[in-house]
């Protein structure tokens, strides 16, 4: 179903931390941007549609005021509205905003007293655009921070905090104004984004942290530290199918909403797509259509490119590439 592209060279190799690829898509500039986080930069590929030119970017998460260093950085992912783009950073002491191309900082918020985690850690993790305008993110202490962003210019506010997860964020993804989150006990809770956002449904936990989650028609899928995708009815909560997908932990999910394709990632160094379609009855069929093995690489990133899912990138652990994948003619 997919071949193997040309690969897109970083400035610095891939940490292993969950879902450490974002990609935004411009068709308009004919360019493609890739987000990577190493340690405490970020590096950024700018990529043309033949990937021949790609100019290279590098954006340090600094605490503001303190000299004694860079933050670890978390995560790092391109937030899309309909009038604007953003780089959002999250590290162990705060969310930085940035322009798409972090050139310029737009935003700070650090963390305080009120956003330790049980075992006193301080980070954030999970981040997501919701709604025409918000920026919600995922903390140690299990709360959402909600941050609206105007349509231009750096006036971003602090709008509320949400609460809910008894344990560390994992990850947050949006649908329009539906928001779902996950969490290390593998809970999921489904928002809705407004003012104020208000809370849908809660699917319980397993013991096994969800690592991506994933919104799409009326199902949310989790994928988890054991190796399982589990596909959720979204307002019952109900298991509707569950798949044996990795033999290791995996790092990263991403869905192809046009397409009904989703990518997984683990560590077991395999990518997969499957394909999820309405059967005869009321629960969905899923399909493996492509497995690739990335040998000795344990992978922590997997992104689509477009809404079609014609494209995917894939990252690994301590390497310097995004491995780009192409449907077949």
């Amino acid at each position: 179903m997919y071949r193997k592209d040309k690969s897109v060279q970083l400035k610095g190799s891939a940490s292993c931390l969950y879902n450490n690829l974002s990609v935004m898509s411009m068709p308009d500039k004919n360019v493609t941007s890739y987000a990577v986080v190493h340690k405490t930069v970020v590096n950024i590929a700018n990529c043309s549609g033949d990937a021949m030119n790609i100019q290279h970017r590098q954006v340090s998460c600094k605490e503001m005021g303190a000299p004694s260093g860079n933050s670890m950085i978390l995560q790092a992912k391109f937030c899309e509205f309909a009038q604007r783009s953003m780089l959002v950073i999250l590290s162990q002491r705060g969310v930085q905003m940035f322009e798409p191309d972090g050139s310029v900082m737009l935003f700070w918020h650090a963390f305080g007293s009120s956003d330790t985690g049980q075992a006193g850690e301080v980070f954030g993790r999970g981040v997501t655009a919701a709604g025409e305008g918000f920026i919600v993110v995922g903390t140690a202490k299990g709360t959402l921070l909600v941050f609206a962003v105007p349509p231009k210019g750096p006036n971003i506010t602090m709008a509320e905090t949400l609460t809910g997860h008894s344990y560390a964020v994992s990850d947050l993804r949006n649908n329009g104004n539906e928001v779902a989150s996950a969490d290390d006990s593998g809970a999921i809770i489904i928002w809705k984004a407004g003012t104020p956002f208000s809370r849908l449904s809660k699917i319980p936990g397993s013991g096994s942290t969800c690592t991506a989650v994933c919104l799409f028609n009326e199902y949310v899928a989790g994928a988890y530290g054991s190796g399982h995708i589990r596909i959720f009815d979204i307002n019952s909560g109900n298991v509707q199918v569950e798949i044996c997908a990795h033999a290791k932990w995996i790092h990263s999910m991403d869905i192809a909403p046009s397409a009904g394709l989703l990518v997984s990632a683990s560590e077991d160094s395999f990518v997969r797509v499957w394909e999820v379609r309405k059967g005869n009855e009321s629960y969905p069929e899923v399909d493996l259509k492509f497995s690739e093995c990335i040998t000795d690489v344990q992978l922590c990133g997997a992104k689509f490119t477009n809404r079609n899912g014609r494209t995917f990138g894939v990252t690994g652990y301590d390497h310097n590439e995004v491995a780009c994948f192409t449907q077949k003619a």
